[in-house]
């Protein structure tokens, strides 16, 4: 597994393991610290590069991202929940 594949898998957050997450409708079957790109709604930022598998809530200064994984990988999202005031 490449180095930076492994600091982000070391990433803090909740994770369900690779073996978790049925692949057999999917183009490319990804390993664990495989690299992708998810989009992102809200929040600062558009996307994130996440190992897979990726974390389901990233924690920001002002919310967090929670990940949408219903359907196919490439239609998997995070979607900003910002911090009450």
């Amino acid at each position: 597994m490449h180095r930076r594949a492994v600091r982000l898998l070391e990433l803090p957050g909740p994770r369900h393991s690779a073996e978790w997450y049925d692949q057999s409708g999917e183009p490319t079957v990804l390993e664990a610290g495989d690299r992708m790109f998810i989009h992102c709604e809200g929040g600062p930022s558009n996307s994130r590069l996440e190992a897979f598998p990726p974390r389901l809530e990233i924690d920001e200064v002002d919310g967090t991202y929670a990940r949408e994984d219903m359907g196919p990988r490439d239609a998997w999202r995070y979607v900003f929940v910002p911090r009450e005031p």
